[in-house]
């Protein structure tokens, strides 16, 4: 089954079609029965005993809860153990635009360090997917993510979540794992079509106190946006043995922004966010015990910006990438057997609609009247080029062995990251005291010898030339690596104890470091049908590329020229000549150890005696070491290209990053009558770090002899802060309920869902200072960040159900009662957050 897009236009067509009398319809094609589910199931599956950790999301689930934007990782909000950014409901015009799936935290683990993979292919950056601003000249890949590839919730048959007691099977990940398996293609013929929206008119937008209280005039205007999500899918079966699936699925957004105060005449423009999925599949039964399986997704991402201040300056940022895989799943004698070739590539790259900046006085007779301000710009920053390249093979045996089973595999990859830029320059006037501008560059005797610069800008016979240029030089860095994964796992009943023992062994060329991962889970079913699980396991992070594309880095290069003076002309060519050389912040590697993390968990599970429905309660504990994080700076002396001798700064990734996470949660699951479920989870935690991004430094290093002021003592920063809670993406209380219900024969679905984020209490700088003894200290004191709570309603309607298929209307509601999601947000420039907002969707299938 699948999708296509279905403009409002075509509604009433649509319908037209779908309601002509069954006795026509069964006329002209045969009849196609199309059986609704009438059962609700709760949320998502407990795993099995051993495989305590793990939790499963069918795809009824995933249809009843995804948001209307399609992200599937919204899914797992359900889940006690995964964590979000508490600034989700920002209505900035940067978040308004963003299409890229949720980050998400997994067990106190960084959003970095999180293994995704989708139907058995690794999607996991190891590039610097952290930049937040896309017109930094060298660090403007903002459309990167941690997961470089992701497809639409549409598209996925089963989420598979591991937290804790993680089968050897899988490994660089210190954080979770999250495997997304999509549709596989369907025995008979079917198509699945739909198309939805949403906008303005079907939002609401609120502010936090603190805006308002700071805003002591009118609020600014509220913002502009249309979000669209389209999609097909086609299931075509060729004969028993071959089945294909093909689908196209797409999301974008536009969104209004506005100019600077200097640039309004040229009006409000719209930016523009654009996510694809073409998935191709194919099956096919070779024998009755030989599946050959392949397929291939493309799904990339592209995000328009342009600075407000200045024209001709859009960039497009890219994300996404494709993945293909080959693979073949057998059984031999007793025993079964998966052999899997894959590749996937990820795009960062930028690309510029006028590389390199032209900045131009209005002043003096330059004619220019772009802006209205005292000098205008127009273009943009340079193009970068970022990717990385993974190409992969994976084969996993399974066999029943002496009572228990046996599974063993390997994992063998070629990695490759990439980050470059072409030549690009920025021009301006030279600004000196002893050379003014005007009338050295300004002046109606201005000629250019080069026509070419006319066009660029850069000098008009008659009126300007710019006499200083920017240089952005060229560079490409490569850097690979390969990886070598072996495993194997025992599992067995021994003495009524179920006992899964495992041992993994990884090896990176990039590090160089040999690790070896024990992983250990016992079973023990007690009275009361109630079982008990404890585990012990060590998880093994990746290399990170980051630092080596950044050792490359260019210097910066200032050129200048002086006009030929004939008569009166003042001539303008290319003399240009080096005025100025400086070289950047350089970064390196060292001999690093891989990061790690130890693990202690317990779980219970059982029956709920009297009420019934199923329990989990689930204990966690993980110190993470030998995390990456930046060095302190050392300087380094270099010979300018000018003349001398200058000095730069030098940082140096290294293990001084550590991560710390305790928590307790309880789960409940439940179905009642066959037509409603409830999900109730609960998670009190502590997370803490050194470090959230690996160019910080760690805590022990920022900090190491720092004294400030704290409720009247001298103390030192880390005792002070040491118990401190990470501020995002770990809550130290989260709440879930949900509730999933089918109505008039499973004609009608519905859900509700809502999760509580408790407030909690660190220990900052409160921005003050106190001199005591003749020494001023920063003033440290505890700050409190507020609680938040959300609800989100979905409903899907059978608005007909004939032999030509069935159509559907359905209903996303987000933040249901319109509460303020973070009382803790300040901005005043854009204070609006999401109040309740709906998407509607229209869906065909057949």
């Amino acid at each position: 089954m699948r999708t296509f897009i279905l403009h409002t236009s075509s509604l009433a067509a649509m319908m037209a079609a779908i309601t002509v009398p069954a006795a026509a319809q069964e006329a002209q094609i045969p009849t196609v029965v199309v059986e609704a589910d009438e059962k609700a199931a709760p949320v998502y599956r407990f795993g099995d005993p051993v495989d305590s950790g793990t939790t499963k999301i069918d795809r009824n689930s995933v249809e009843s809860r995804a948001p209307g934007s399609g992200d599937v990782n919204e899914v797992l909000k359900a889940l006690p153990t995964v964590q979000f950014t508490s600034r989700q409901g920002r209505a900035t015009r940067a978040e308004l635009q963003d299409l890229r799936p949720e980050n998400l935290s997994i067990s106190g683990g960084s959003i970095y360090e999180n293994l995704f993979v989708i139907d058995g292919v690794g999607v996991n950056s190891r590039l610097d997917v952290s930049g937040t601003n896309p017109q930094h000249y060298i660090e403007g890949n903002t459309a990167a993510s941690a997961q470089t590839v992701w497809v639409d919730s549409n598209l996925v048959e089963s989420l598979t979540l591991r937290d804790s007691n993680v089968s050897a099977r899988y490994s660089q990940f210190t954080g979770g794992v999250l495997e997304i398996a999509t549709r596989s293609p369907g025995r008979r013929f079917g198509v699945e079509t739909y198309y939805g929206e949403t906008s303005p008119g079907l939002a609401e937008f609120r502010v936090s106190d603190r805006v308002r209280d700071a805003i002591t005039g009118p609020l600014p205007q509220e913002p502009d946006y249309e979000k669209h999500r389209y999609g097909l899918t086609i299931d075509m079966p060729f004969g028993d043995r071959v089945r294909t699936l093909l689908a196209y699925n797409l999301s974008d957004v536009t969104v209004t922004n506005y100019r600077g105060a200097n640039w309004l005449k040229y009006g409000d423009y719209g930016l523009k966010s654009r996510n694809e999925t073409v998935m191709l599949k194919a099956e096919a039964d070779l024998s009755a015990n030989l599946l050959l399986t392949s397929q291939f997704v493309w799904s990339p991402y592209e995000s328009r910006s342009s600075h407000a201040n200045g024209i001709d300056n859009y960039v497009t940022l890219n994300g996404g990438g494709f993945t293909g895989k080959v693979g073949l799943e057998g059984r031999l004698g007793a025993g079964s057997w998966n052999l899997q070739l894959s590749h996937a590539f990820s795009n960062n790259d930028r690309d510029s609609d006028r590389p390199g900046t032209v900045n131009v006085n209005t002043g003096g007779g330059s004619g220019i009247d772009w802006c209205s301000g005292s000098s205008c710009s127009l273009g943009g920053p340079g193009i970068l080029e970022q990717s990385q390249t993974e190409t992969g093979l994976e084969g996993r045996w399974e066999q029943p062995l002496r009572g228990g089973a046996l599974s063993a595999g390997f994992q063998l990859a070629y990695i490759e990251g990439e980050k470059g830029q072409p030549y690009s320059a920025a021009f301006r006037h030279v600004s000196t005291k002893d050379y003014p501008v005007i009338p050295n560059e300004i002046n109606p005797n201005t000629v250019c010898a080069d026509p070419a610069e006319e066009a660029a800008g850069t000098c008009v016979t008659g009126r300007y030339a710019l006499a200083q240029r920017n240089d952005t030089t060229a560079f490409h860095t490569k850097r690979d690596l390969t990886s070598t994964g072996l495993w194997a796992e025992y599992e067995t009943d021994w003495r009524g104890f179920m006992v899964r023992a495992g041992l993994r062994y990884d090896y990176e060329t990039f590090l160089g470091n040999h690790n070896l991962a024990p992983r250990l889970s016992i079973s023990r079913d007690l009275p009361w049908n109630l079982n008990l699980t404890v585990g012990a396991n060590r998880y093994y992070g990746r290399s990170f590329l980051g630092y080596a594309l950044r050792e490359d880095y260019p210097g910066n290069r200032i050129y200048q020229r002086r006009p030929t003076i004939v008569g009166t002309q003042r001539i303008w060519s290319n003399n240009w000549y080096l005025t100025s050389h400086s070289e950047t912040a350089g970064y390196s590697n060292a001999n690093l150890a891989t990061p790690y993390s130890d693990e202690l968990t317990a779980v219970l599970t059982g029956r709920v005696p009297l009420v019934g429905g199923d329990f989990r309660l689930k204990g966690i504990t993980r110190n993470g070491e030998d995390q990456f994080a930046s060095s302190r700076a050392t300087s380094q002396v270099y010979d300018r290209e000018t003349g001398g001798t200058s000095t730069r700064q030098i940082y140096t990734i290294t293990n001084d990053g550590s991560t710390r996470y305790k928590g307790l949660s309880l789960e409940y699951v439940r179905q009642l009558g066959g037509h409603h479920a409830i999900t109730f989870s609960a998670n009190v935690s502590h997370t803490s770090s050194s470090n959230i991004s690996y160019f910080d430094l760690a805590d022990d290093t920022e900090y190491d002899q720092t004294l400030v002021y704290y409720r009247g003592e001298i103390r030192p920063l880390l005792e002070v802060t040491a118990d401190n809670q990470l501020a995002d993406y770990a809550a130290p209380l989260l709440l879930n309920a949900d509730w999933g219900a089918n109505w008039f024969g499973g004609r009608l679905r519905t859900n509700v869902n809502a999760r509580w984020r408790d407030g909690f209490e660190r220990i900052e700088g409160t921005g003050a200072k106190i001199t005591v003894g003749g020494v001023r200290y920063d003033v440290f004191d505890t700050v409190k960040f507020a609680s938040s709570f959300s609800a989100n309603l979905s409903a899907s309607l059978e608005l007909a159900r004939t032999s030509w298929g069935t159509a559907l209307l359905d209903v996303r509601v987000n933040n249901l009662f319109n509460d303020v999601l973070e009382q803790d947000y300040t901005s005043t420039s854009q204070p609006y957050q999401m109040g309740r907002n709906t998407w509607i969707s229209l869906k065909y299938r057949y």
